[in-house]
């Protein structure tokens, strides 16, 4: 799940600026509800100027502080063996309706079974079909919402920390860590799914024609 890596993360990087800029002001705005009298209005705009300039850095900062492999044990849930493409054949392909195991065998030959060796002949025919729409699509897609769940993972402890130190209630404080504990699981749900969904598309496109 490397190839276009670069590119792809680029497209995603509005999303990602924007996401963190609406949490940080949807937490401060939370825990400091006085910000949203009349007579605060002008302070609002300035901290959504605010977030908007920082978010690029601190999104920059936050998805690289972990590993690809860190942010796919936060995605899938797994200590080993975590990427969808370990159990490409053994698993996913069977589950898959659009798929032909006789037609896939035949285009690209016999199946590994070893976890590892599934993932490595998945990726070489990913490399051949990675430019198809819906093969870079769901590439994308898990990127993006792979790198929300581990920002918002991150941003959990860190958001309650400075909403507690700024003078915020345990309440909100405990109310925005379970906010952003509920966007990880969605987001790594999300991740998860366009995960499985990139693996399996791979396969499908194999299964119908022989690429050489």
């Amino acid at each position: 799940m490397a190839a276009h890596k670069k590119s792809l993360k680029s497209l995603n990087l509005g999303w990602l600026w924007g996401v963190v800029a609406i949490d940080a002001i949807a937490l401060v705005l939370l825990a400091f509800p006085g910000l949203l009298t009349p007579t605060t209005m002008k302070d609002v705009a300035w901290l959504r100027a605010l977030g908007a300039a920082v978010a690029p850095v601190v999104v920059l900062l936050l998805t690289s502080l972990l590993s690809s492999d860190a942010k796919a044990v936060l995605v899938f849930w797994r200590l080993s063996e975590t990427l969808p493409g370990h159990r490409a054949f053994s698993v996913y392909a069977l589950k898959d309706a659009r798929i032909n195991m006789d037609s896939l065998r035949n285009n690209v030959g016999a199946f590994p079974e070893n976890p590892r060796e599934q993932n490595t002949m998945w990726y070489k025919l990913y490399k051949k079909v990675e430019s198809e729409v819906t093969v870079a699509q769901a590439h994308r897609h898990y990127l993006l919402f792979r790198d929300l769940a581990a920002i918002s993972l991150l941003l959990a402890p860190i958001s309650v920390l400075l909403l507690y130190s700024f003078g915020a209630s345990t309440a909100s404080s405990g109310l925005a860590l379970a906010l952003l504990v509920a966007q990880y699981a969605a987001t790594a749900v999300a991740a998860r799914n366009n995960g499985i969904r990139l693996v399996t598309n791979v396969l499908a496109l194999h299964a119908v024609k022989r690429r050489v």
